[in-house]
């Protein structure tokens, strides 16, 4: 396991180095390249990169590279415009997003959908620091995907096309979502087992037991939590 800080660049030459490295943190506000032609590390298995503020591209030929890769986390690099060029490893099973504004923005070209192997996708972006994203997930994730959370201080509606497509979808997780004031009038997919509603005040009255005006939309679902509290 590697974890540096204050890097500024990162050449590994060292050969045996990359064939053993299954985690790799990397962070600080200088950081501003990975290895040129991509990061050959067949066994890492966890890839965290976080407040490198300068960092414009992820390793290249992710999909090639990194065959093992199951947990990516990207926060605070507003520089990153788009993943690397045949999108990211098949076996990703989970993938965070904090505070990516330009990588946000242009989600229309992530093309996770094929990434069946996923089973948690967090996005959180800070309304301050907002892409302007009033819906989500607009089709953007895999069909398989059983655990969702959204962070979107800007978001106004849920996208209910695309959480209909999520058939999988056991947790969903709404979170600092201070616009957001209901739920779609189609209500919320079936397959729901767990809903945590946290920091969203407007959606928290509406969801009130009994007595919301989408209560009826969100009954069916065995375990509801709003604010740390249970309320089934």
């Amino acid at each position: 396991n590697y974890e540096w800080k204050n890097l500024e660049s990162l050449t590994l030459s060292d050969g045996q180095l990359c064939q053993n490295l299954t985690t790799l943190r990397i962070g600080g506000p200088i950081f501003i390249s990975f290895p040129k032609g991509g990061l050959h590390a067949p066994n890492l298995i966890q890839l965290d990169v976080q407040g490198c503020k300068k960092l414009k591209m992820l390793p290249e030929q992710m999909h090639n590279f990194l065959p093992s890769l199951q947990y990516l986390w990207i926060s605070d690099r507003p520089e990153v415009e788009s993943f690397p060029e045949g999108g990211l490893p098949s076996n990703l099973g989970q993938l965070d997003i904090w505070g990516c504004s330009k990588l946000i923005a242009d989600r229309m070209k992530w093309n996770l959908q094929k990434l069946q192997a996923l089973r948690h996708f967090t996005i959180d972006e800070h309304e301050s620091e907002s892409a302007g994203v009033e819906s989500f997930p607009e089709g953007l994730l895999p069909s398989t995907l059983p655990s969702l959370s959204i962070r979107i201080g800007s978001l106004k509606r849920l996208d209910i096309k695309g959480l209909q497509q999520l058939t999988s979808l056991a947790s969903l997780f709404i979170e600092n979502c201070s616009q957001l004031h209901k739920l779609p009038e189609e209500g919320l997919p079936t397959s729901l087992t767990h809903l945590y509603i946290n920091g969203c005040p407007l959606l928290k009255e509406t969801c009130q037991k009994e007595k919301g005006q989408d209560w009826a939309k969100i009954s069916h679902i065995p375990i509801i939590v709003i604010d740390g509290e249970v309320i089934c």
